[in-house]
């Protein structure tokens, strides 16, 4: 029989403004990443990584990692996990709505007691800044003494379940338990999975870095060459002490293919919208400088096709800052990647797939 844990005060299950006072969870938690591509090695994954650092930082041990191709070997991992009573069951990928997203399908029979509400404020967070999180299909409820979670496979996507899920999941296993407090506090929007408010970044003594608008030092669209040094100099600025860059280049391959050229097609509108993403980013982390700049047009293998430069004070804040810039553009920038293959196919895709 599984220990019952001490029993947990209110005080514990509101949301902390502070991260690193957040109570620690006891027990397992099982991530199953769903990537057909992932699994056979043609594309990295990326949302596991995210979740593995937001699991150990709340105490759970172990952490385990499984990347399973789509369809029946999601299931098979879930149900696995559920067996042994892994506390906490998370897949990543495959709610969509493409042929090939089965999660839902092969999860939602293992689940008992069904808690939509869960996946319900996941879409309703990231719907407010890309309407394409409102297609997730996701599904999310107990399984035996395993919580079990279905979240998409986008890193903007799993960022919007850990912020929903962190203020309640110490609730969450309480209750589970036996507990049976009520008070929990509505997570704070705008939350990052690293560690919460972006307040949290900053330095009571670093001096004033001005409003977002002047510290979007460049957001451009461009058909002509770009480069990370161009983003280096428009942030550098004697009160930071940290620049962080991303340099997005042409790759030879995709999906185990090789890719003889390729072009970038940009909507009209595609300039405005990043402006308003590095406006966005800006704010939510005051004591930054970005640029960021994406080219469209026809574009050689290792060309730069994304550059961005975020300046801070302190490296936390240029890491951090930097990492959801590039997030944010890639769920909300409408410029799309033409490939041609080797063998003469070809393939639209978006521009950071």
């Amino acid at each position: 029989m599984k220990e019952m844990p001490a029993r947990r005060s209110d005080e514990d299950c509101v949301r902390r403004e502070d991260p690193e006072q957040a109570p620690a969870l006891r027990g397992s938690a099982r991530i199953v990443i769903a990537s057909t591509r992932a699994a056979d090695g043609t594309y990295e994954d990326r949302t596991g990584p995210l979740l593995e650092t937001w699991l150990r930082g709340r105490g759970l041990d172990p952490v385990d990692k499984l990347v399973v191709a789509d369809g029946p070997e999601v299931g098979a991992a879930v149900r696995a996990a559920t067996e042994i009573g892994t506390d906490l069951v998370i897949s990543s990928g495959g709610t969509g709505i493409s042929p090939t997203d089965a999660t839902p399908e092969q999860v939602a029979p293992l689940i008992d007691r069904e808690m939509p509400g869960v996946l319900e404020a996941v879409r309703r967070r990231g719907g407010e800044t890309a309407p394409t999180a409102l297609l997730s299909r996701g599904v999310a409820g107990m399984a035996g003494d395993s919580f079990v979670v279905t979240l998409p496979g986008s890193r903007g996507g799993v960022r919007d379940g850990i912020a929903v899920l962190d203020p309640v999941l110490d609730h969450l296993l309480d209750q589970r338990d036996g507990g049976g407090h009520e008070a929990v506090a509505e997570p704070t929007r705008g939350a990052t999975p690293f560690a919460g408010d972006p307040d949290q970044l900053r330095i009571a003594e670093d001096p004033p870095m001005g409003d977002a608008a002047a510290r979007v030092r460049r957001a451009a669209v461009d058909e002509g060459e770009i480069s990370v040094e161009q983003m280096v100099e428009a942030v550098t600025d004697p009160r930071c002490g940290a620049i962080v860059t991303f340099d997005g280049v042409v790759r030879d391959h995709d999906g185990g293919r090789d890719v003889d050229r390729l072009e970038y097609a940009a909507h009209p509108g595609a300039a405005e919208v990043l402006r308003e993403v590095a406006r966005e980013i800006a704010e939510r982390y005051p004591d930054t400088l970005v640029a960021v700049a994406h080219r469209h047009g026809p574009l050689e293998i290792g060309d730069s096709a994304l550059t961005c430069a975020v300046a801070a004070p302190h490296r936390k804040q240029a890491f951090v800052a930097c990492d959801d810039l590039v997030d944010t553009v890639k769920q909300r920038l409408p410029i799309w990647k033409h490939q041609v293959f080797d063998d003469g196919e070809t393939e639209w895709v978006g521009a950071l797939g």
